[in-house]
């Protein structure tokens, strides 16, 4: 993975929609998180390669909101350096747990996080039919749940 920069985005920056639909939808809510959460662009050879969104959501817990690596450039490790980031981040700023969500169907991310160490801690069961209020298939498995999962960073004392 010669070259990549993994950057906070500025005011500068052109919000990456393509990205950030990749992984959520619909617009009114992706833009809730995006003026609260820090938005973090990963950069190779100059350009857009991937994107995530990181946030507190309590004292001592940050989430990944949304996380996407361009579809051509999926595979090549983009995913795990940006995931190494946001670990690193919410441990530097003192951090117990790391959380993420995604669907049900997103079966190819289930298996990312949880070999990175994310473990499954709960479902938002119809989720997605409430965001969206409809249901949609991925992969032909309806979407439906949100799987809640988390790393714990280090022991609460």
């Amino acid at each position: 993975m010669t070259g990549l920069k993994i950057r906070r985005a500025t005011e500068a920056d052109a919000v990456p929609w393509t990205l950030l639909f990749d992984a959520d939808g619909p617009r009114a809510e992706v833009e809730k998180y995006l003026v609260r959460g820090e938005q973090w662009l990963a950069e190779q050879a100059g350009k857009l390669v991937g994107q995530m969104v990181l946030m507190e959501t309590r004292a001592d817990t940050w989430e990944i909101m949304n996380i996407a690596v361009a579809d051509a450039r999926k595979g090549q490790g983009i995913g795990t350096a940006m995931l190494k980031k946001a670990k690193a981040l919410s441990v530097q700023r003192g951090a117990h747990r790391l959380e993420v969500g995604t669907g049900n169907s997103s079966l190819r991310e289930l298996a990312f996080y949880q070999r990175f160490g994310f473990r499954i801690v709960g479902v938002d069961f119809d989720f997605f039919v409430r965001r969206w209020g409809k249901v949609t298939k991925q992969g032909g498995i309806p979407l439906r749940d949100m799987i809640r999962m988390e790393m714990v960073l280090k022991a609460v004392s």
